[in-house]
């Protein structure tokens, strides 16, 4: 298999003629994913990330206990989204719950198909810290 450098002689060191012992570095993947989602906490993912605040009527009434809902993206996870909403709007939250909202089916004259599936994100945040988004509205 000498075609891409596997010769076993590639692997002998010169000036002994011993094998190279060859050491690579092991990372876990674990480790890789964690980093994975810290990078999107950065000011540029932060934009993917987080897609658009939700207000509603129920939306709204959850604010008095200090309870911001927002679309995110489906790929989002709790600390990523924990991460993001820290460094956008510079509040402490302390729990982060996040929901897999299934598609409704729905009519339109003759045409049936379905809403698209989308994540939503509530977010706790601690007293005294609010998001100007949803005051006054």
């Amino acid at each position: 298999m000498g075609i891409f450098g596997n010769k076993k002689e590639d692997n002998k060191d010169e000036s002994t003629g011993k094998k190279a012992v060859v050491k690579e570095k092991t990372t876990s993947k674990k480790a890789s994913k964690d980093d994975a989602k810290t990078d999107v906490a950065s000011t540029a993912g932060a934009y993917n990330t987080i897609i658009a605040p939700i207000v509603t009527e129920k939306s709204h009434a959850m604010v008095e206990n200090h309870k911001y809902t927002f679309r995110v993206a489906k790929t989002a996870t709790k600390l990523v989204v924990k991460k993001v909403i820290e460094e956008m709007y510079n509040v402490h939250v302390e729990n982060v719950h996040v929901i897999v909202v299934k598609p409704k089916r729905r009519t339109v004259k003759q045409d049936r198909g379905y809403q698209k599936m989308y994540k939503k994100a509530i977010v706790t945040l601690r007293d005294g810290d609010h998001i100007a988004v949803f005051e006054g509205v």
